[in-house]
């Protein structure tokens, strides 16, 4: 029996279940991944890519959903996401940050022209 287990436990429980909405928009994600191995590969960590990161997981499922909402099937959401659109999507917009504190297109004080 493991350390971490309570004594009245013989094994892990394998966490909560998944609703099978939240199952579905996870497997759809993956599928695209699966699309792009080369993409997916690049997203991997954790011992050799045990893992894939869940940035990318989450755009994979925000792309098909949109897809889904718009009325494509399943797969046609799957289908229709393309690699780009993922290594672009942002699901927070980045606000742009000032260069060393100043505004584009301030010159620093004391420069010339």
């Amino acid at each position: 029996m493991a350390a971490w287990l309570p004594d009245d436990s013989n094994e892990a429980s394998g966490g909560e279940r998944l609703d099978e909405l939240a199952h579905d928009a996870i497997s759809l994600a993956h599928q695209v991944l699966e699309r792009f191995p080369e993409m997916k590969r690049k997203h991997m960590f954790i011992a050799g890519g045990a893992a894939v990161s869940s940035a990318v997981i989450i755009a994979a499922g925000v792309a098909v959903a949109r897809r889904l909402r718009a009325g494509r099937s399943k797969e046609q959401a799957v289908n229709e996401v393309t690699e780009d659109e993922l290594e672009g999507l942002r699901l927070v917009p980045r606000a742009t940050k000032a260069r060393f504190g100043r505004s584009r297109g301030e010159r620093p004080t004391g420069s010339s022209s």
